[in-house]
């Protein structure tokens, strides 16, 4: 398998970038994966533009399915129970469930950490904000994690073929209400967000449209194990007529019928451009992109590497201009200081700063951009570099009381859990069930992150990991404060910061070295511990900046 990518590659159309440098090679870096310390991007320097688009774009394997150990019981034997009774089990499974869900997304994140798929972890990123499920809507982690696999394994891979397994996944089928598309009464909700989200984007398509496409999909659902199910006493037989195309169509043809529009290819490349770039496209170079990715026959790997190697993603309108998510800023700063923390504090701070995984806020994924930054969240990024720094304790971010007097507020376990039955069961649900699924979970799911993270912090579970910065900036053999804050600033920032922050960085330097009674031209190299703690702090300060939080 290790073949695939530099064919692809080498069948590329080649544009010649004129300037392959540090800031260049840290830019693909940053954009196709999550960032690199400064001796890897002098690599990637030396070793040439196309060696590492080369790189990116190799495939690096099937995904190995996770363990869900949890199980669903049977109905006989949630019959002969109580209502409360019945709810308990219910409950307790769907955290157990969680509690794997979890673990499985904090062995994700620690991959990417370890730098081990970088483009591949950055799609599956792109596809599960295109694909959108929530676990606050499925209730099913194991459909979740199952549907993420997908994601996973096919992330570099062809669009054509994960619309298709998506559009019957059936975490998908619950999160859009499929279950509920019968014959007698279509659900178009499914249909609406397949042209609307998934494949055409609005406007390109008809009211209409969607209701021959939501007659296609009735009858799909999902058993009790969680696979696709298909009822054929559910299903619309009848002949349909979708975007000029008649017939007794299935949805392999609606699949095939999307994928036929020109509107299909645009809306991809245009997703793809802003995802990589982080501005909008000009209408020309969404067509440009469009057209390659139909000749490609919507493969994947032929269309990021054109647009690696395509001098206008260089240009500096784009270079350090993307406001970077929880994940990437989190994950980002852990590559670029040397440390692994464990994976689980990743998970909950990028939560708690917004971006919880499997819990989108709404089908359209995370709207991203200048939305992951305010007053209050850019100080709370500061606060969990510190958390891992081990400069602040978790337990000084909030305090007992205010976690209980929130948790409170918001701690709702509706018996809607009930969900966690299966197909049967979910629809059913009564109207009173339902009006307390409407009760808002996102302030309980971050109390309940933070909560968590101080409980895991008080077992020792986040000892603040060692940092390889100091390791780092040694090899640049720097001589003076002035020329640390330069190397510090170099590794930790993808833009400069303005001059005048340099210099309260260096007086900050400064102080803290004196006060040590450490050399200003050996600091690093004779400071030892004590050098590495008040690099920690000048660390602290540099990924606490507003230019730190772009990338």
């Amino acid at each position: 398998m290790l073949t695939l990518a530099p064919v692809l590659f080498l069948s590329l159309p080649i544009f010649q970038d004129p300037v392959w440098d540090h800031r260049s090679a840290e830019h693909l870096l940053n954009r196709a994966g999550f960032g690199a310390n400064s001796v890897q991007v002098e690599h990637w320097v030396v070793a040439g533009q196309e060696a590492l688009v080369e790189y990116l774009l190799k495939s690096r394997g099937t995904i190995e399915p996770w363990e869900m150990e949890t199980t669903i019981p049977s109905r006989e034997r949630l019959k002969d129970m109580g209502r409360e009774e019945r709810q308990k089990v219910i409950r307790e499974l769907r955290r157990a469930g969680t509690l794997e869900a979890n673990n499985y997304l904090g062995a994700w994140i620690g991959q990417m950490v370890d730098g081990k798929d970088p483009l591949g972890d950055r799609m599956t990123l792109f596809w599960q904000g295109f694909f959108t499920s929530s676990l606050q809507n499925v209730r099913r982690p194991d459909l979740m994690v199952r549907q993420h696999e997908i994601l996973r394994s096919e992330a570099l891979g062809n669009y054509g073929d994960l619309l298709r397994s998506m559009m019957l996944n059936p975490a998908m089928l619950v999160y859009l209400d499929n279950i509920s598309n019968r014959r007698r009464s279509p659900n178009e909700n499914l249909a609406r967000e397949l042209m609307e989200l998934f494949s055409l984007g609005e406007g390109n398509y008809t009211e209409k449209d969607v209701k021959e496409a939501a007659r296609v999909l009735t009858g799909h659902g999902v058993e009790r194990s969680g696979e696709h199910r298909f009822k054929e006493k559910d299903h619309d037989f009848g002949r349909k007529n979708i975007l000029g195309r008649r017939g007794r169509l299935e949805p392999s043809d609606l699949a095939d019928i999307l994928l036929e529009q020109d509107a299909c290819a645009r809306w991809v490349a245009g997703r793809l451009l802003v995802w990589f770039e982080g501005v909008e496209p000009e209408h020309g170079r969404v067509d440009h992109y469009a057209d390659l990715l139909r000749s490609s026959n919507y493969e994947i790997r032929p269309v990021l590497g054109a647009l690696f190697m395509d001098p206008e993603f260089y240009r500096s309108e784009v270079i350090g201009a993307r406001v970077l998510s929880p994940i990437d800023f989190m994950v980002g700063s852990c590559r670029r200081l040397g440390v692994e923390p464990a994976p689980e504090y990743i998970y909950f701070t990028a939560g708690i700063l917004g971006e919880k995984l499997f819990y989108p806020p709404n089908v359209k994924g995370w709207e991203g951009g200048m939305t992951w930054i305010t007053t209050a969240s850019l100080m709370q990024r500061g606060n969990m570099i510190g958390v891992m720094l081990g400069l602040i304790k978790v337990d000084d971010l909030t305090t007992d009381e205010e976690v209980d007097e929130m948790m409170a507020l918001a701690d709702v376990e509706g018996s809607a859990e009930e969900s966690m039955m299966g197909q049967d069961s979910m629809e059913a649900l009564t109207d009173e069930s339902e009006k307390q699924v409407k009760v808002s979970r996102r302030a309980s799911d971050l109390v309940r992150a933070m909560r968590s993270l101080r409980n895991k912090a008080k077992r020792r579970k986040f000892t603040p990991p060692a940092t390889g910065l100091r390791r780092t900036l040694a090899l640049q053999e720097p001589k003076s404060d002035l020329e640390v804050v330069q190397g510090a600033l170099r590794e930790l920032l993808a833009i400069e910061p303005p001059a005048e922050t340099a210099v309260g960085l260096v007086e900050f330097l400064k102080s803290e070295r004196e006060a040590l009674d450490l050399p200003e031209d050996r600091f690093l190299l004779k400071g030892g511990r004590d050098a590495e703690r008040i690099l920690r702090r000048l660390a602290h300060l540099i990924l606490s900046l507003p230019e730190a939080q772009l990338g």
